[in-house]
């Protein structure tokens, strides 16, 4: 049994004031192809590391294509057909004896003159191997799902935020990917298209009301011997006609009513997806009342780079400087410019720059740190300790820790979001020696943080990933659409 493997997953946010090119997603993605894959995702908790367990234990020929990751804005057109043109490349040079495929894709790619990225990859591979062959596709919890894609493949999701999950989905997608092929047929996914945006900063799974939908999702899926039921978050922050929440699910008999009762379940519990709005000088001033042991963890997520954003913002961190809290740490804000600069020198020395604050005045304006000590640099390169995908190489690319005042700053020349303690490793800096922690990211950091922070505090300043979805210009989200417009109807069915 022969099938391609691959990961393809870009999540666009449109707000953002760039377009990325394909040598940028290629180094912002991790790209990575061929049998490098196996050798770098086996025996990790990911979409890949699960398809490859799966895989090894059917003895299945598992033939690997690319593996890129990028929450990122819109990439360009030229990206988007280059990164095609691989994943076509691969599925010819294996058709030759292809049984199936196994492919992860993120359910929120947009570029410039396609919406739904998704669709338009998965179309080009039916177009190479025609409409009978099992495509088995893992999708992020926050895909913004259409029916044209359940039209070409079968669908799972992802169902933690944190995304601790991946592997499982992985696993799925193989298993069912496998069955289809003994089987000669595959299973059915349904979509059902919900007009409601929910904030990434209120989608915490691991609290309620999440804790509790997915108990009753999971029941309904094992009353009723469904093979995958996911409630898809959306993304909110790429504004085109096919954002919003779905609900998805997989069957190997007709799910359509099975689907409409979720999502009117889903519709039902709407206006308990709200995102809790902090201020950075309302976040630092419960951190400095806390009474909590240990160090307490204040996260920028308006700023998360895991959701398309700059990760350059200075609000938190002007906010931290004011007050000069001793015991504080930032880790870390992205300023290639900076960071390369530092580099010029040596630890010990004494540097005056401009930092963050350079892609726009949304998230901030530069801040000029004066007479600042070089503590340590780095070249920035570490291996996952994240739940998410512990054991696969990460970066924040050349780095350096600086001190000004009382407050050190970590400075990154790759951009990402802080998973773990290992952006601050990585230049010598060790959490548990601090009393403030600061750093970018919605939820993700979670995974790694909730069991070692004291407390955790979120922060949403202004930012292209903020809770507060009021604050955005939208033009192409359907409307009606809640919470946007309270009103909103839902009629079933879209």
């Amino acid at each position: 049994m022969k099938i391609l493997i691959g990961h393809y997953g870009h999540e666009a946010n449109t707000f953002a004031n760039k377009i990325l090119s394909f040598e940028e997603f290629k180094d912002y993605g991790g790209w990575l192809q061929g049998n490098i894959l196996k050798e770098t995702f086996s025996g990790t908790p990911t979409y890949l590391g699960g398809m490859l367990e799966v895989g090894n234990e059917y003895g299945v020929n598992m033939v690997p294509s690319i593996s890129a990751e990028a929450p990122a804005p819109l990439l360009s057109r030229e990206c988007a057909e280059s990164c095609l043109a691989e994943i076509l490349k691969d599925v010819r040079a294996a058709k030759d004896g292809l049984d199936g495929i196994c492919y992860m894709l993120h359910g929120a790619g947009c570029a410039e003159g396609i919406d739904d990225l998704e669709s338009y990859v998965l179309r080009n591979i039916r177009s190479e191997v025609g409409e009978s062959m099992p495509i088995c596709v893992p999708l992020d919890l926050h895909g913004n799902i259409t029916p044209e894609m359940t039209e070409l493949a079968t669908l799972f999701g992802i169902k933690q935020y944190p995304h601790i999950d991946c592997k499982e989905a992985g696993m799925l997608a193989m298993k069912t990917c496998i069955e289809s092929i003994k089987r000669g047929e595959s299973p059915q996914s349904v979509c059902v298209r919900l007009p409601l945006l929910l904030p990434c900063p209120a989608g915490y799974t691991f609290g309620e009301p999440f804790i509790g939908i997915q108990h009753f999702l999971d029941e309904y899926k094992n009353t009723h011997n469904l093979l995958d039921v996911t409630f898809f978050h959306g993304f909110p922050y790429c504004d085109r006609n096919i954002t919003g929440a779905s609900m998805v699910v997989t069957s190997w008999s007709d799910p359509s009513e099975h689907a409409a009762v979720l999502a009117d379940y889903i519709w039902q519990r709407r206006q308990d997806f709200k995102a809790d709005i902090l201020s950075a000088a309302e976040a630092l001033d419960l951190a400095e009342e806390s009474a909590a042991p240990g160090y307490i963890v204040i996260n920028e997520l308006s700023d998360n780079a895991g959701g398309g954003a700059p990760g350059d913002g200075t609000h938190l961190l002007r906010e931290l400087l004011a007050r000069d809290l001793p015991e504080s740490i930032f880790g870390y804000i992205y300023d290639k410019e900076a960071a390369d600069r530092i580099h010029e020198h040596k630890v010990g020395d004494r540097i005056s720059l401009l930092l963050g604050g350079k892609t726009g005045p949304l998230h901030g304006d530069p801040l000029y740190i004066e007479d600042a000590v070089i503590i340590s640099l780095s070249d920035g390169e570490h291996i996952s300790a994240s739940p998410i995908d512990a054991g696969v190489p990460h970066s924040i690319g050349l780095s350096a820790r600086v001190r000004t005042g009382n407050v050190e700053i970590i400075i990154g020349s790759k951009l990402t979001q802080t998973f773990d303690d290992r952006p601050f490793l990585t230049t010598g800096a060790d959490v548990e020696q601090y009393r403030y922690v600061c750093l970018k990211s919605a939820h993700h950091f979670h995974a790694f943080f909730d069991s070692r922070a004291g407390e955790i505090i979120p922060c949403d300043t202004r930012g292209i990933t903020s809770g507060n979805l009021s604050a955005f210009d939208y033009k192409y989200v359907i409307r009606p659409i809640y919470p946007l417009d309270e009103e909103t109807k839902f009629w079933g069915k879209q």
